[in-house]
C-alpha cells in the first residue's frame, strides 16, 4: 500500500447523515480506543478466515468507518498493514493519538490517496447500512479500482433476509439503507464482483472459554434450527440469513474483464 503516495482512486463512502453524540451513544471512549477482548479476537480470526486472506504475507487493509478501533487494534496485532478512514473527527484524533494510520473523511465521505491494485482487503463492519443505494454503488465501484486481483470486500450489515435484522437496522437513527443477501447478489453484479461467501456473522467455538463456547453451541443450534423453519415456511426453502446481521465476502477476479 502507498505510503504519502499522490491521491489516484478516490474512495468515497458519500453520506448526509449526522453523527452529532454517536460516539457518546455507543459508549465509545478514548481509553478503550483500539482495545479488543479475547472472544473479539476470536470474531475477527473466523471472519478473515472466510475471507481466505489468512495465510502468506500480511496482508494490505483498509477498514471503511473503524468506530471505537477494535479491529485497528487486532489488525496491528497481526501485523497488518492498515489504514482506516473514519466520518466522525474525535474518532480520526484518538486513532492517531494511538498511533494508528487513519484520516478523516471530508464531508463527502471522501478518501484520496490510494492506488489501483493496492489493496488486498476491504472491511466495511456496520457502515453500508448508513449509505444510500446511489452511493454504496459508487463506493464499490472504487473499491473494485482500489483491490488487487483476487482482493475482497469483507461487510456485515443487518440482514434484509430477517425479521430479526429490524431491531438492528431501526435501533439506529442513522441507518439508511437494508440490505438482503439477494441484493448483495445484485450488487456483486452490477460491479464486477464475484460472491465467495453470504452467511450469518461467526460465532468462533474456540478461544471464547468453555461456558461461553458451550453457550454459544447452544445458540448455533437454535438459530440453525429457527432459521430452517423460517426459510421452509415463508422463503420456499430458500437459504436466507436470518440471524439479525449477515456477512457477506465479495472478490475482485483475477482474470482481467471479469
Amino acid at each position: 500500500m502507498p505510503r504519502g503516495s499522490a491521491p489516484r482512486v478516490a474512495t468515497t463512502l458519500r453520506t448526509d447523515v449526522d453523527f452529532r453524540g454517536y460516539s457518546e451513544w455507543k459508549a465509545w471512549s478514548a481509553e478503550s480506543f483500539g482495545a479488543y477482548t479475547p472472544e473479539t479476537a476470536a470474531y475477527y480470526d473466523a471472519e478473515l478466515a472466510r475471507t481466505g486472506l489468512t495465510a502468506g504475507r500480511a496482508p494490505d487493509v483498509l477498514e471503511l468507518g473503524f468506530g471505537n478501533g477494535g479491529f485497528a487494534g487486532w489488525a496491528r496485532s497481526k501485523g497488518f498493514e492498515y489504514v482506516g478512514i473514519e466520518a466522525i473527527p474525535e474518532l480520526v484524533s484518538r486513532g492517531e493519538a494511538e498511533g494508528f494510520r487513519v484520516y478523516e473523511a471530508d464531508s463527502a465521505w471522501t478518501l484520496n490517496g490510494l492506488g489501483h491494485d493496492s489493496l488486498d482487503l476491504v472491511v466495511a463492519f456496520d457502515v453500508l447500512e448508513h449509505m444510500e443505494l446511489a452511493d454504496v454503488e459508487s463506493l464499490l465501484d472504487s473499491i473494485r479500482a482500489a483491490l488487487r486481483p483476487g482482493g475482497r470486500l469483507l461487510a456485515r450489515v443487518p440482514s434484509g433476509d430477517s425479521p430479526f435484522g429490524r431491531a438492528s437496522h431501526h435501533g439506529d437513527l442513522t441507518h439508511r439503507l437494508a440490505l438482503g443477501s439477494s441484493a448483495v447478489r445484485q450488487l456483486a453484479g452490477r460491479h464486477g464482483f464475484e460472491v465467495d461467501d453470504i452467511g450469518p456473522p461467526r460465532m468462533p467455538l474456540r478461544g471464547v472459554g468453555i461456558r461461553r463456547a458451550a453457550r454459544r453451541a447452544v445458540l448455533l443450534f437454535v438459530q440453525k434450527v429457527i432459521g430452517r423453519i423460517i426459510n421452509v415456511a415463508f422463503h420456499h426453502n430458500q437459504p436466507l440469513v436470518v440471524t439479525s446481521s449477515l456477512v457477506f465476502v465479495l472478490r475482485k477476479p483475477r482474470i482481467a474483464g471479469r
